[in-house]
């Protein structure tokens, strides 16, 4: 869980507020109860979470924290969250970092302060503090006796300054991290730590931030070595301050601050962007009622859509194609049982493609067979090649409904009769019922007679009714 600060956009002054931030969990038939601060209780739908959730926080000193679960919640969810999130404090000022936050997401709290950044400063006290003269104070108005401020760092506070923030938010003030990074050319990489490499140029543009300057000094100073030459240039802004470098022909150049490697950048113009096809990422291959193929990306949302109507038997969900080395993680639960396994690129070409690959033709078969399952719960992640969710149909749990086989059984099933080579190959899209009606019509061999009976007992605890046991045996 994470405490945010929100701040709407506009004039009005008192248009902020806390969130609470939740972590994503997996569709589930659940609920967790929140502690939102000053023990308000707040009941929130886990099957709704799949894109995390924010609830509106109190204004509290109190542990924000999560109570209980009810239901049958998401196991990793359960076990990988912090059940508590530190509330605010009843003496100083809570931080939080103001500069670069996202709008949507809101400011999270602050760890340090860094000079030349912006922070908003939320505390509770009976006077009000006096601000240093070198904190320009954007203040906001007030609520339930908690007061908000934004102030920013000088680039060089004073001694007074830097003891006073320390005492009033807990935190160290650090000064800002040099750093040169490349604004032309765009086609560019980070090949290591401090190693950059480009596509050739005649020109190179730099830029310095948060270099350090003399005070009598315009900009920051840089070095550039290359080709056994030593050139040196100053910056007319402070940070951030532009230089452009024309390096001929040296493939490798070093600009530093000093000539300290510690603040410095390699620039190897060795880069060679490919103009070949790249690879696409993971894709997923539908007919449609007229046998048209369509290949859409997992990334697309589209694809989703297209899940769902492969559900509904109004379209034919193919095979999943991605680039070779590709690996990812499934996940599917249906009446509170799981089921997990990885998934990796095989060599077979995909047929749309020949620089795609299929998964192997088992984890394909049972890939399909749970994704088109309406009462699975799905959870396909590539990592950044995509991620696919898909919430099951609702189960009633009445005595009418038909009974159905555990995943673990289902499959020892198929493959018993996968090794009989008893008629086509069953898919998990296979009715339960089907096969085992199936599974009791099998002609047996006596050596096979102790696993026969062993399957069908199972079959019998899942509440399925068993009338006759294939040549007459009895289980």
């Amino acid at each position: 869980m994470d405490l945010r600060l929100k701040i709407d956009k506009g004039h009005n002054r008192a248009a902020w507020y806390l969130e609470l931030v939740l972590p994503t969990c997996r569709a589930c038939d659940a609920s967790v109860i929140v502690d939102v601060g000053g023990g308000v209780q707040q009941q929130v739908n886990m099957r709704g979470m799949t894109a995390g959730r924010r609830l509106l926080a109190e204004l509290s000193v109190d542990n924000f924290r999560i109570v209980s679960f009810q239901g049958n919640p998401d196991r990793n969810f359960v076990e990988g969250v912090e059940r508590e999130c530190r509330g605010l404090p009843s003496l100083g000022a809570a931080v939080f970092t103001a500069s670069g936050g996202s709008g949507a997401l809101g400011f999270p709290r602050a760890h340090e302060l860094i000079e030349t950044e912006t922070y908003a400063l939320l505390w509770t006290e009976p006077i009000i503090p006096e601000f240093p003269d070198e904190l320009i104070q954007d203040k906001f108005q007030s609520r339930k006796g908690w007061n908000l401020v934004l102030v920013t760092i000088p680039e060089s506070p004073s001694t007074e300054c830097l003891e006073w923030l320390q005492s009033f938010t807990g935190l160290n003030v650090t000064p800002p991290t040099p750093t040169i990074t490349l604004v032309w050319p765009f086609l560019a990489r980070n090949s290591s730590l401090n190693t950059i490499e480009c596509v050739k140029s005649t020109s190179i543009i730099l830029s310095a931030h948060m270099m350090p300057v003399g005070r009598q000094d315009v900009g920051p100073k840089m070095l550039v070595f290359g080709g056994g030459s030593r050139l040196a240039a100053v910056g007319t802004d402070r940070s951030p301050a532009l230089f452009t470098l024309s390096p001929g022909d040296i493939p490798i150049v070093r600009v530093s601050k000093t000539e300290s490697l510690e603040t410095g950048k390699f620039l190897s113009r060795t880069f060679q962007p490919r103009t070949t096809l790249g690879f696409p990422g993971v894709e997923v291959a539908f007919k449609n009622n007229d046998g048209m193929r369509i290949v859409v990306p997992l990334l697309k949302h589209r694809c989703k859509e297209y899940v769902e109507a492969a559900r509904s038997q109004e379209m034919t969900l193919e095979y999943l194609a991605m680039p070779p080395g590709t690996h990812g993680v499934f996940y599917a639960e249906r009446a509170s049982v799981p089921v997990s396994f990885q998934i990796s690129a095989s060599d077979t070409l995909a047929p749309h493609s020949p620089h795609q690959r299929l998964l192997s033709s088992q984890i394909q078969a049972d890939l399909i067979g749970y994704l088109l399952d309406e009462f699975f719960h799905v959870d396909l992640d590539f990592g950044g090649f995509g991620r696919l969710r898909l919430s099951g149909a609702s189960e009633l749990l009445t005595s009418k409904l038909a009974p159905i086989l555990d995943p673990a059984l289902r499959r020892r099933l198929g493959s018993f009769m996968l090794q009989l080579q008893v008629g086509a190959p069953l898919s998990h899209a296979t009715d339960d019922q089907t096969l085992v009606q199936a599974f009791l019509s099998i002609k047996l061999k006596p050596a096979l007679i102790p696993n026969y009976r062993t399957l069908a007992r199972e079959i019998l605890a899942c509440g399925f009714e068993i009338k006759s046991i294939g040549e007459g045996f009895s289980v």
